[in-house]
Protein backbone atom coordinates (compact mmCIF):
# COMPACT_ATOMS: atom_id res chain seq x y z
CA UNK A 1 0.00 0.00 0.00
CA UNK A 2 1.55 3.40 -0.85
CA UNK A 3 2.11 5.83 1.75
CA UNK A 4 -0.23 8.20 1.13
CA UNK A 5 -3.33 5.66 0.91
CA UNK A 6 -2.43 4.07 3.79
CA UNK A 7 -2.42 7.81 5.27
CA UNK A 8 -5.98 8.27 3.63
CA UNK A 9 -7.06 4.81 5.21
CA UNK A 10 -5.49 6.05 8.78
CA UNK A 11 -8.04 8.91 8.63
CA UNK A 12 -10.84 6.81 9.38
CA UNK A 13 -8.79 6.09 12.34
CA UNK A 14 -8.47 9.46 13.65
CA UNK A 15 -11.97 10.33 12.63
CA UNK A 16 -12.84 6.64 14.84
CA UNK A 17 -11.02 8.14 17.90
CA UNK A 18 -13.15 11.36 17.65
CA UNK A 19 -15.93 8.83 18.92
CA UNK A 20 -14.35 9.20 22.37
CA UNK A 21 -14.43 12.77 22.01
CA UNK A 22 -10.52 13.58 21.55
CA UNK A 23 -10.39 17.00 20.30
CA UNK A 24 -6.66 19.11 19.94
CA UNK A 25 -5.44 18.45 22.96
CA UNK A 26 -2.00 19.90 23.78
CA UNK A 27 0.29 18.40 26.21
CA UNK A 28 3.48 18.76 27.55
CA UNK A 29 5.83 17.54 30.52
CA UNK A 30 3.95 16.50 33.43
CA UNK A 31 4.64 18.30 36.77
CA UNK A 32 4.67 17.59 40.74
CA UNK A 33 4.18 20.95 41.47
CA UNK A 34 0.87 21.29 43.78
CA UNK A 35 -2.38 22.39 41.83
CA UNK A 36 -5.25 24.37 42.82
CA UNK A 37 -8.47 22.62 43.63
CA UNK A 38 -10.17 20.78 40.42
CA UNK A 39 -13.48 21.64 39.86
CA UNK A 40 -16.23 19.19 38.80
CA UNK A 41 -20.11 19.24 37.67
CA UNK A 42 -22.04 16.63 37.37
CA UNK A 43 -25.09 17.56 34.95
CA UNK A 44 -28.45 16.42 35.48
CA UNK A 45 -29.52 16.32 31.79
CA UNK A 46 -33.29 16.73 31.15
CA UNK A 47 -34.24 19.46 34.05
CA UNK A 48 -34.54 17.75 37.22
CA UNK A 49 -37.45 17.82 39.38
CA UNK A 50 -35.61 19.38 43.02
CA UNK A 51 -38.93 19.48 44.60
CA UNK A 52 -39.22 15.53 43.99
CA UNK A 53 -35.34 15.47 45.42
CA UNK A 54 -35.70 17.52 48.32
CA UNK A 55 -39.98 17.58 48.77
CA UNK A 56 -41.82 20.11 50.97
CA UNK A 57 -44.20 17.18 52.11
CA UNK A 58 -45.81 19.33 54.37
CA UNK A 59 -46.63 22.25 52.53
CA UNK A 60 -50.44 22.42 52.11
CA UNK A 61 -49.75 23.34 48.03
CA UNK A 62 -47.15 20.97 47.63
CA UNK A 63 -49.64 18.36 48.95
CA UNK A 64 -52.40 19.86 46.42
CA UNK A 65 -50.43 20.02 43.43
CA UNK A 66 -49.07 16.18 43.88
CA UNK A 67 -51.09 13.65 44.32
CA UNK A 68 -50.48 10.60 46.77
CA UNK A 69 -48.75 8.31 44.30
CA UNK A 70 -45.85 11.69 43.42
CA UNK A 71 -45.27 12.10 46.61
CA UNK A 72 -43.57 9.71 49.43
CA UNK A 73 -44.66 9.73 53.03
CA UNK A 74 -42.76 11.57 55.46
CA UNK A 75 -39.90 9.10 57.35
CA UNK A 76 -40.73 8.28 60.71
CA UNK A 77 -37.35 10.31 63.09
CA UNK A 78 -34.71 8.31 63.54
CA UNK A 79 -31.40 9.88 64.16
CA UNK A 80 -29.05 6.96 62.58
CA UNK A 81 -31.02 7.27 59.18
CA UNK A 82 -29.83 10.75 57.94
CA UNK A 83 -32.41 10.46 55.25
CA UNK A 84 -34.88 10.51 57.99
CA UNK A 85 -33.56 14.04 59.31
CA UNK A 86 -35.61 17.03 57.71
CA UNK A 87 -33.69 19.86 56.09
CA UNK A 88 -34.68 23.49 57.05
CA UNK A 89 -34.92 26.48 55.31
CA UNK A 90 -36.51 29.37 56.82
CA UNK A 91 -40.32 27.95 57.69
CA UNK A 92 -40.14 25.02 55.48
CA UNK A 93 -38.82 21.68 56.10
CA UNK A 94 -37.45 19.31 52.90
CA UNK A 95 -36.88 15.65 53.03
CA UNK A 96 -35.23 13.87 51.07
CA UNK A 97 -36.49 11.51 48.69
CA UNK A 98 -35.97 7.73 49.73
CA UNK A 99 -33.43 7.50 46.60
CA UNK A 100 -31.13 9.82 48.17
CA UNK A 101 -30.07 8.11 50.93
CA UNK A 102 -26.42 8.76 50.12
CA UNK A 103 -27.10 12.60 49.32
CA UNK A 104 -28.41 12.46 53.10
CA UNK A 105 -25.57 10.93 54.32
CA UNK A 106 -23.02 12.45 52.22
CA UNK A 107 -25.06 15.98 53.93
CA UNK A 108 -25.08 14.73 57.72
CA UNK A 109 -20.69 14.10 57.35
CA UNK A 110 -20.92 17.92 56.14
CA UNK A 111 -19.36 16.61 52.24
CA UNK A 112 -22.71 18.08 50.71
CA UNK A 113 -24.70 21.13 51.31
CA UNK A 114 -28.29 21.32 49.01
CA UNK A 115 -29.12 24.67 47.58
CA UNK A 116 -32.65 24.60 46.42
CA UNK A 117 -34.31 27.22 43.63
CA UNK A 118 -31.85 27.67 41.92
CA UNK A 119 -31.84 28.95 38.06
CA UNK A 120 -31.18 31.60 35.66
CA UNK A 121 -33.43 35.09 34.90
CA UNK A 122 -34.38 33.67 31.40
CA UNK A 123 -37.67 31.60 30.96
CA UNK A 124 -37.30 29.07 28.42
CA UNK A 125 -38.34 26.26 28.59
CA UNK A 126 -36.15 24.77 26.37
CA UNK A 127 -33.38 21.84 27.17
CA UNK A 128 -30.68 22.81 23.94
CA UNK A 129 -31.06 26.48 25.23
CA UNK A 130 -31.25 26.28 28.82
CA UNK A 131 -28.53 23.63 28.73
CA UNK A 132 -26.20 25.99 26.09
CA UNK A 133 -26.74 28.81 28.55
CA UNK A 134 -25.63 27.28 31.78
CA UNK A 135 -22.72 25.25 29.98
CA UNK A 136 -21.65 29.04 28.39
CA UNK A 137 -21.96 30.43 31.88
CA UNK A 138 -24.50 32.46 30.42
CA UNK A 139 -28.00 34.79 31.39
CA UNK A 140 -29.81 34.51 27.61
CA UNK A 141 -28.98 33.09 24.65
CA UNK A 142 -28.97 36.78 23.35
CA UNK A 143 -26.61 38.22 25.33
CA UNK A 144 -23.41 36.04 24.79
CA UNK A 145 -19.92 38.14 25.33
CA UNK A 146 -17.82 35.50 23.42
CA UNK A 147 -17.74 32.09 21.72
CA UNK A 148 -16.34 30.27 25.14
CA UNK A 149 -17.49 28.16 27.31
CA UNK A 150 -17.81 28.53 31.13
CA UNK A 151 -14.87 26.01 31.77
CA UNK A 152 -13.03 27.29 28.82
CA UNK A 153 -13.22 30.69 29.87
CA UNK A 154 -12.54 30.21 33.54
CA UNK A 155 -9.46 28.57 32.36
CA UNK A 156 -7.97 31.13 30.82
CA UNK A 157 -8.58 33.75 33.26
CA UNK A 158 -6.86 31.78 36.24
CA UNK A 159 -3.94 30.63 33.48
CA UNK A 160 -1.41 32.44 35.59
CA UNK A 161 -2.02 30.08 38.96
CA UNK A 162 -2.10 26.71 36.93
CA UNK A 163 1.01 24.92 36.06
CA UNK A 164 2.27 25.52 32.83
CA UNK A 165 3.30 21.42 32.88
CA UNK A 166 -0.58 20.21 33.28
CA UNK A 167 -0.80 17.83 30.48
CA UNK A 168 -4.61 17.75 30.43
CA UNK A 169 -6.47 20.66 32.33
CA UNK A 170 -9.84 19.87 30.86
CA UNK A 171 -11.85 16.63 30.73
CA UNK A 172 -15.29 15.91 29.46
CA UNK A 173 -16.57 11.95 31.41
CA UNK A 174 -19.02 11.70 28.35
CA UNK A 175 -18.40 10.56 24.62
CA UNK A 176 -19.96 13.90 23.41
CA UNK A 177 -18.03 17.63 24.54
CA UNK A 178 -20.67 19.99 26.47
CA UNK A 179 -20.23 23.21 25.51
CA UNK A 180 -18.24 24.36 28.79
CA UNK A 181 -15.27 23.55 26.96
CA UNK A 182 -16.23 25.49 23.65
CA UNK A 183 -13.02 27.38 22.10
CA UNK A 184 -10.81 25.02 24.12
CA UNK A 185 -8.22 23.40 22.06
CA UNK A 186 -7.15 21.41 25.42
CA UNK A 187 -10.12 19.04 25.85
CA UNK A 188 -10.60 15.38 25.91
CA UNK A 189 -13.98 13.50 26.37
CA UNK A 190 -13.80 9.97 26.87
CA UNK A 191 -16.82 8.28 29.32
CA UNK A 192 -14.63 5.40 30.57
CA UNK A 193 -10.99 5.10 30.70
CA UNK A 194 -10.83 2.02 32.67
CA UNK A 195 -9.17 0.33 29.52
CA UNK A 196 -7.14 3.68 28.56
CA UNK A 197 -7.88 5.04 25.23
CA UNK A 198 -8.22 1.83 22.57
CA UNK A 199 -6.82 2.09 19.07
CA UNK A 200 -7.65 0.14 16.03
CA UNK A 201 -4.85 -2.29 15.24
CA UNK A 202 -3.40 -1.71 18.20
CA UNK A 203 0.13 -0.26 19.63
CA UNK A 204 2.02 -0.89 17.03
CA UNK A 205 -0.18 0.46 14.15
CA UNK A 206 -0.68 3.57 16.20
CA UNK A 207 3.29 3.78 15.96
CA UNK A 208 3.24 3.39 12.50
CA UNK A 209 0.87 6.02 11.86
CA UNK A 210 2.43 8.69 13.74
CA UNK A 211 5.28 8.18 11.66
CA UNK A 212 3.38 8.03 8.23
CA UNK A 213 1.65 11.84 9.74
CA UNK A 214 5.03 13.07 10.81
CA UNK A 215 6.21 12.41 7.33
CA UNK A 216 3.45 14.06 5.54
CA UNK A 217 2.63 17.04 8.31
CA UNK A 218 5.18 19.31 7.37
CA UNK A 219 2.57 20.27 3.82
CA UNK A 220 -0.17 18.03 4.51
CA UNK A 221 -3.40 19.36 7.17
CA UNK A 222 -4.70 15.76 7.05
CA UNK A 223 -1.32 15.07 8.27
CA UNK A 224 -1.16 17.80 10.53
CA UNK A 225 -4.45 16.63 12.21
CA UNK A 226 -3.81 12.79 12.61
CA UNK A 227 -0.32 13.22 13.69
CA UNK A 228 -2.01 15.75 16.69
CA UNK A 229 -4.89 13.21 17.52
CA UNK A 230 -2.57 10.21 17.68
CA UNK A 231 0.24 11.99 20.06
CA UNK A 232 -3.02 12.78 22.27
CA UNK A 233 -4.18 9.02 22.14
CA UNK A 234 -0.38 7.88 23.36
CA UNK A 235 0.29 10.50 25.30
CA UNK A 236 -3.13 9.67 27.44
CA UNK A 237 -2.29 5.98 27.15
CA UNK A 238 1.43 6.53 28.76
CA UNK A 239 -0.07 8.53 32.17
CA UNK A 240 -1.57 5.27 32.88
CA UNK A 241 -0.73 2.39 35.03
CA UNK A 242 0.38 -1.07 33.68
CA UNK A 243 0.95 -4.48 34.21
CA UNK A 244 3.00 -6.09 31.83
CA UNK A 245 1.90 -3.70 29.21
CA UNK A 246 -1.42 -3.48 29.34
CA UNK A 247 -3.21 -0.60 31.11
CA UNK A 248 -5.24 -1.85 34.40
CA UNK A 249 -8.79 -0.91 35.35
CA UNK A 250 -8.86 2.19 37.89
CA UNK A 251 -8.63 0.80 41.60
CA UNK A 252 -10.42 3.32 43.89
CA UNK A 253 -8.57 4.44 46.56
CA UNK A 254 -11.80 4.12 48.59
CA UNK A 255 -13.41 1.01 49.61
CA UNK A 256 -16.86 1.42 47.69
CA UNK A 257 -17.07 0.35 44.52
CA UNK A 258 -18.25 3.40 41.26
CA UNK A 259 -21.53 2.08 39.92
CA UNK A 260 -21.09 0.85 36.21
CA UNK A 261 -23.69 3.45 35.80
CA UNK A 262 -23.67 7.17 34.60
CA UNK A 263 -22.45 9.09 36.30
CA UNK A 264 -20.38 6.88 38.15
CA UNK A 265 -18.58 5.74 34.99
CA UNK A 266 -17.52 9.63 34.41
CA UNK A 267 -16.43 10.25 37.88
CA UNK A 268 -14.55 7.48 37.99
CA UNK A 269 -12.60 8.65 34.87
CA UNK A 270 -12.48 11.80 36.45
CA UNK A 271 -10.64 10.23 39.37
CA UNK A 272 -8.21 8.08 37.51
CA UNK A 273 -7.39 11.26 35.78
CA UNK A 274 -6.49 12.94 39.36
CA UNK A 275 -4.59 10.18 40.92
CA UNK A 276 -2.15 10.22 37.17
CA UNK A 277 -1.06 13.95 38.23
CA UNK A 278 -2.15 14.82 34.65
CA UNK A 279 -3.14 18.28 35.73
CA UNK A 280 -6.77 17.85 35.90
CA UNK A 281 -8.84 21.35 36.99
CA UNK A 282 -12.34 21.25 35.18
CA UNK A 283 -14.21 18.17 34.78
CA UNK A 284 -18.12 17.63 33.45
CA UNK A 285 -19.80 14.54 33.39
CA UNK A 286 -23.34 13.99 32.41
CA UNK A 287 -26.20 11.98 33.81
CA UNK A 288 -29.09 11.67 31.56
CA UNK A 289 -32.47 10.60 32.00
CA UNK A 290 -33.93 13.64 33.77
CA UNK A 291 -36.93 14.69 31.43
CA UNK A 292 -39.10 12.85 33.27
CA UNK A 293 -42.96 13.88 32.07
CA UNK A 294 -44.03 10.46 32.67
CA UNK A 295 -43.28 7.41 35.31
CA UNK A 296 -41.04 10.02 37.28
CA UNK A 297 -41.69 8.11 40.80
CA UNK A 298 -40.00 5.00 39.39
CA UNK A 299 -37.56 7.33 37.25
CA UNK A 300 -36.37 9.03 40.15
CA UNK A 301 -35.32 6.46 42.27
CA UNK A 302 -33.38 4.71 40.12
CA UNK A 303 -31.37 8.23 39.15
CA UNK A 304 -31.10 9.31 42.83
CA UNK A 305 -29.52 5.79 44.02
CA UNK A 306 -26.84 6.11 40.82
CA UNK A 307 -26.35 9.65 41.48
CA UNK A 308 -25.91 9.52 45.00
CA UNK A 309 -23.27 6.21 45.00
CA UNK A 310 -21.40 7.82 42.59
CA UNK A 311 -21.02 11.24 44.62
CA UNK A 312 -20.61 8.88 47.36
CA UNK A 313 -18.01 6.88 45.86
CA UNK A 314 -16.01 9.74 44.48
CA UNK A 315 -16.34 11.28 48.08
CA UNK A 316 -14.50 8.30 49.53
CA UNK A 317 -11.88 7.93 46.73
CA UNK A 318 -10.47 11.87 47.55
CA UNK A 319 -10.84 11.74 50.91
CA UNK A 320 -8.13 8.29 51.03
CA UNK A 321 -5.99 9.81 47.97
CA UNK A 322 -6.09 13.17 50.22
CA UNK A 323 -7.53 14.94 47.53
CA UNK A 324 -8.93 18.63 48.18
CA UNK A 325 -11.99 19.35 45.47
CA UNK A 326 -14.78 20.83 44.97
CA UNK A 327 -17.67 19.68 42.85
CA UNK A 328 -21.21 20.94 41.49
CA UNK A 329 -24.52 19.05 40.65
CA UNK A 330 -26.73 21.34 38.41
CA UNK A 331 -29.63 21.04 35.76
CA UNK A 332 -30.93 23.21 33.35
CA UNK A 333 -34.24 23.73 35.12
CA UNK A 334 -36.61 22.66 37.63
CA UNK A 335 -40.21 20.43 36.51
CA UNK A 336 -43.65 22.11 37.55
CA UNK A 337 -45.46 21.67 41.01
CA UNK A 338 -48.66 20.29 39.63
CA UNK A 339 -47.97 17.19 38.00
CA UNK A 340 -49.39 15.95 34.70
CA UNK A 341 -51.46 13.28 33.48
CA UNK A 342 -49.08 10.74 32.90
CA UNK A 343 -47.38 10.31 36.62
CA UNK A 344 -44.95 12.80 35.84
CA UNK A 345 -43.90 16.95 35.60
CA UNK A 346 -43.17 19.07 32.76
CA UNK A 347 -40.63 21.45 32.43
CA UNK A 348 -40.41 23.95 35.14
CA UNK A 349 -38.63 27.07 36.24
CA UNK A 350 -36.26 26.71 39.86
CA UNK A 351 -34.63 23.39 40.43
CA UNK A 352 -32.17 22.23 43.24
CA UNK A 353 -28.13 22.49 43.06
CA UNK A 354 -26.13 20.45 45.03
CA UNK A 355 -22.58 21.48 46.19
CA UNK A 356 -19.90 18.73 47.48
CA UNK A 357 -16.22 18.89 48.57
CA UNK A 358 -13.29 19.14 50.87
CA UNK A 359 -13.45 22.86 51.47
CA UNK A 360 -17.27 24.09 51.56
CA UNK A 361 -19.74 24.55 54.37
CA UNK A 362 -21.36 21.39 54.28
CA UNK A 363 -24.18 20.25 56.38
CA UNK A 364 -25.90 23.08 55.16
CA UNK A 365 -29.35 24.31 53.21
CA UNK A 366 -28.19 27.44 51.58
CA UNK A 367 -30.26 30.23 49.15
CA UNK A 368 -34.04 31.55 50.18
CA UNK A 369 -37.39 29.26 49.36
CA UNK A 370 -39.98 31.32 47.55
CA UNK A 371 -43.13 29.54 48.78
CA UNK A 372 -45.31 27.56 46.71
CA UNK A 373 -48.47 29.20 47.01
CA UNK A 374 -49.56 30.48 43.34
CA UNK A 375 -49.10 34.21 44.08
CA UNK A 376 -45.54 32.88 44.93
CA UNK A 377 -44.70 30.77 41.77
CA UNK A 378 -42.81 32.00 38.77
CA UNK A 379 -45.98 32.26 35.74
CA UNK A 380 -48.39 30.51 39.04
CA UNK A 381 -46.93 27.27 37.85
CA UNK A 382 -43.19 26.85 38.45
CA UNK A 383 -41.25 27.02 41.77
CA UNK A 384 -39.36 30.57 41.33
CA UNK A 385 -36.02 31.25 41.02
CA UNK A 386 -34.23 32.75 44.22
CA UNK A 387 -30.79 31.86 43.76
CA UNK A 388 -28.64 32.63 40.40
CA UNK A 389 -26.69 29.59 39.24
CA UNK A 390 -23.93 32.40 38.57
CA UNK A 391 -24.15 33.20 42.44
CA UNK A 392 -23.98 29.63 43.51
CA UNK A 393 -20.50 29.64 41.25
CA UNK A 394 -19.09 32.84 42.64
CA UNK A 395 -19.66 31.05 46.55
CA UNK A 396 -18.20 27.41 45.11
CA UNK A 397 -15.21 29.57 43.89
CA UNK A 398 -14.47 30.98 46.56
CA UNK A 399 -14.18 28.24 49.20
CA UNK A 400 -12.02 26.52 46.60
CA UNK A 401 -9.63 29.78 46.86
CA UNK A 402 -9.52 29.00 50.51
CA UNK A 403 -7.56 26.13 49.55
Amino acid sequence: MKRRQFLKTGLHAALWSQTVGITRCAFAQGSSAPLPMPLIVVFLRGGADGLGMLAPLEDPSFIAARPPDMRFAIPSLDLKNPASIPLTLGNTNLYWHPGAAQLAQLYQAKRLLAWPAVGFDDETRSHFEAQEIMERGLQSLQKRPDDLGWFTRQYQANLPRLSAGALLPLFAGSNAMPRAFQGSDLVLAARDLQAGIPFPGGSNLLKVQQALCEAESANNITGKAMLRTLDQIETVNQALPKVDGKITPYMSAGSLVYPNSDPGIGLRSAARLLQARVGLQYAWVDQGGWDTHESQGYKLQNLLTQLGQALLAFDEDMKMQNQAYSLVVLTEFGRRLRTNRSNGTDHGHGSLALVQGSHIPGGQVMGRWPGLETSQLNRGVDLAVTTNYQALWASVLGWSATL
